[in-house]
C-alpha cells in the first residue's frame, strides 16, 4: 500500500523527507562537465588524478560492495581506487575527529546519521559540500545544511518495532503494539536495542518522544525501559540480529535490517507507530581531505538518481521522494505520518553532548 505522508513545512532543521519533480535532463549521473580549476580540467579528470577515495560510513560493507559497483559502472576508471571502513556509528566521528586533530586525515567522506556526525562537524572538521546534484535534483530546503554546507543528504531509515514471531510465540506472549512496551515488565530481559548514549537509533527515537510524552512521563518511561534489563548494543544491526536470533523478543530496528532478515527467512515481524520516526543519514566531506575532487565527484553521483537507485537497492530509503515512493515504502501501511527523527528536538543536533549526558543518568 502506498504510505501517505504529511509534510511539516515550517521545520527546516533536520531531514524533512519531501523531494520536488526530478529534473527532466541529467538526473541519472552527474555531469562530467563540473566546475574546472585552475588547469581546466573537469572534476572527473581532477578526480582520476588522485585516483583514490577513502570513505568511512554504517552502511554495512557486504551492502556498500553494490553501491562502489554502481558508481564503477559509470565510472570505470575508479575500480580497485575506492577504499570503504565499516564502522558502526559513533565510531565514525571519534576515527575521524581523531584524524583531523592530529593533522592525519585519512577519510575523505563520513556517511553517519546526523546525530553521530554533529559532533565532526561543531568541532569544525567538515569541508563545504555543496554540489550541483542539490539544486538539479530539487532537494528541499532543511534535506541538507543550506547555511554552511556542512552535511548533505544520502538516505533516511524509518525506525520500527522488531519482534521475533517464534519465541514471543514460544513465551506465550503478545507482539508488542507501541514503544511504551519496552517498559511492560513481562518483556523484562527480552529487550534490544543500541546504546542511546550513541545517539543513533534508540537516542534519536528517545530524544523525539520526550516533547511529546513531556519531562515527568518521559523520564518516568526511560526509567521504567532501563529496569526492565535491555540488551545495549553497539549498532541497530546487532540489535536486530539478537532479535532474529532470539537471544531477544522485541526491539529498537530499522527497516532496512528488516527486509534484509526477510530476505533470508528470519522469523522477525514488524510493528509500524506512528508517527513513524526516520533516521536521517547524513554524508559530509572531510576539511583537509587527501582527494577533495574524488570526493566531491562520488558524493554528486550519491545524490543523483543513479546513486538514490543504489541506495534503494541496498534496502536503504532514498532522500528523492519519487525514487523512493517506487522502492521501499510502498511496503509501509497508509495512514502514517513520517517525521525526521529529533525534528521537535533542535538541540539534539545543536547541542548533543546535552541529551548524551540525560540518556547516560538513565542507561548508564
Amino acid at each position: 500500500m502506498k504510505a501517505q505522508f504529511k509534510v511539516l513545512n515550517a521545520i527546516l532543521i533536520v531531514v524533512i523527507i519531501v523531494l520536488g519533480i526530478i529534473a527532466a535532463y541529467g538526473w541519472l549521473r552527474p555531469t562530467q562537465s563540473s566546475t574546472p580549476s585552475s588547469t581546466s580540467l573537469t572534476l572527473e579528470q581532477l578526480a582520476m588524478q588522485e585516483g583514490k577515495l577513502t570513505i568511512y560510513g554504517v552502511i554495512d560493507t557486504s551492502d556498500f560492495v553494490t553501491i562502489i559497483s554502481a558508481f564503477v559502472s559509470q565510472y570505470p576508471w575508479a575500480a580497485g581506487e575506492i577504499q570503504y571502513v565499516g564502522l558502526d556509528p559513533g565510531q565514525i566521528t571519534t576515527r575521524a575527529l581523531s584524524e583531523y586533530q592530529a593533522g592525519k586525515v585519512q577519510a575523505d567522506i563520513l556517511i553517519d546519521t546526523l546525530g553521530s556526525l554533529m559532533p565532526f562537524i561543531l568541532a569544525g572538521a567538515a569541508s563545504n559540500c555543496n554540489n550541483p546534484m542539490l539544486s538539479l535534483m530539487n532537494y528541499t530546503l532543511g534535506t541538507y545544511d543550506n547555511k554552511n554546507y556542512t552535511w548533505c543528504p544520502s538516505y533516511w531509515l524509518p525506525i520500527v518495532m522488531v519482534y521475533n514471531i517464534q519465541k514471543l510465540k514460544s513465551l506465550g506472549l503478545p507482539p508488542p503494539t507501541n514503544w511504551s512496551d519496552l517498559a511492560n515488565p513481562k518483556y523484562k530481559g527480552l529487550i534490544a536495542f543500541d546504546d542511546p548514549t550513541i545517539l543513533n537509533v534508540a537516542g534519536s527515537l528517545f530524544t523525539s518522544l520526550y516533547p511529546i510524552l513531556g519531562n515527568s512521563t518521559w523520564t518516568n518511561l526511560m526509567k521504567a525501559i532501563a529496569a526492565n534489563n535491555p540488551i545495549i548494543t553497539e549498532s541497530a544491526g546487532e540489535a536486530y540480529d539478537k532479535v532474529a536470533s532470539g537471544e531477544a523478543a522485541i526491539g529498537i530496528g530499522l527497516i532496512n535490517d528488516y527486509l534484509e532478515g526477510l530476505e533470508h527467512g528470519a522469523p522477525v515481524g514488524i510493528v509500524w507507530i506512528n508517527p513513524v520516526f526516520s533516521l536521517p543519514i547524513a554524508t559530509a566531506l572531510t576539511k583537509n581531505a587527501p582527494h577533495p575532487n574524488f570526493a566531491k565527484l562520488f558524493l554528486m553521483w550519491l545524490l543523483s538518481g543513479a546513486g538514490q537507485l543504489a541506495l534503494a537497492k541496498i534496502n536503504r530509503v532514498p532522500m528523492n521522494l519519487i525514487i523512493a515512493e517506487g522502492t521501499l515504502l510502498k511496503i509501509m501501511p497508509s495512514g502514517f505520518t513520517v517525521l525526521p527523527a529529533a525534528y521537535n528536538v533542535p538541540d539534539f543536533y545543536t547541542n548533543p553532548t546535552k541529551w548524551i549526558n540525560v540518556l547516560k543518568t538513565i542507561f548508564g
